[in-house]
């Protein structure tokens, strides 16, 4: 769920956080460990309300071996556009080093660029073989910087930034990155 409502509150030594009317992410990941390597980010802190973006890049185990798999999805104006191994889309540059994430992906009809700045990040407990031994880090206060182009109409949809974004750079990294080629770079 990508852009859902929330309604609560918390209170942390006796100061009451409301988040009514909030804006909500969830996801279920299934197994028992994590990939070997990926990249993971969420925000839905955009300039207007009603947007989401998700994008994860991953190396997923398959039939001894292993591929490069993705998942990215844009919420705007009440339409996911989805970016996925399995629909056809590509995905044409994953890179990470210290400071960023850049994620280029693109189907039939949109291009999606996004650019993750990493900033600080908290070990969080990761399954590994179905026991929660693992450790990954998480920043929650990252930003993206995002723009979806509609192939068809020659036009950009959206150009934003998202605030508060959660980001994990996980694993052997090398195993993930995709260099754009120059003929991709005019498409």
């Amino acid at each position: 769920s990508m852009n859902h409502r929330i309604d609560g509150q918390i209170v942390i030594h006796g100061e009451t956080i409301d988040f009514t009317n909030g804006r909500g992410y969830m996801e279920k990941d299934w197994g028992q460990s994590f990939p070997s390597a990926y990249f993971w980010m969420q925000s839905n802190h955009f300039s207007q309300p009603g947007i989401s973006v998700k994008a994860s890049v991953a190396n997923i185990p398959w039939l001894g071996g292993s591929f490069i798999g993705f998942i990215a999805g844009v919420w705007l104006h009440g339409e996911l556009i989805q970016f996925t191994t399995y629909n056809g889309s590509k995905l044409f540059k994953s890179f990470a080093n210290k400071n960023k994430v850049v994620l280029i992906f693109e189907n039939k009809n949109y291009k999606l660029e996004i650019r993750a700045h990493r900033e600080i990040s908290t070990k969080l407990a990761s399954p590994i073989s179905g026991f929660m031994n693992g450790r990954i880090e998480e920043s929650m206060t990252s930003t993206i910087d995002v723009q979806l182009f509609d192939k068809k109409k020659h036009n950009i949809m959206l150009l934003d930034v998202g605030r508060n974004a959660g980001l994990e750079v996980a694993g052997d990294i090398n195993k993930i990155m995709v260099k754009q080629t120059k003929k991709q770079l005019h498409l």
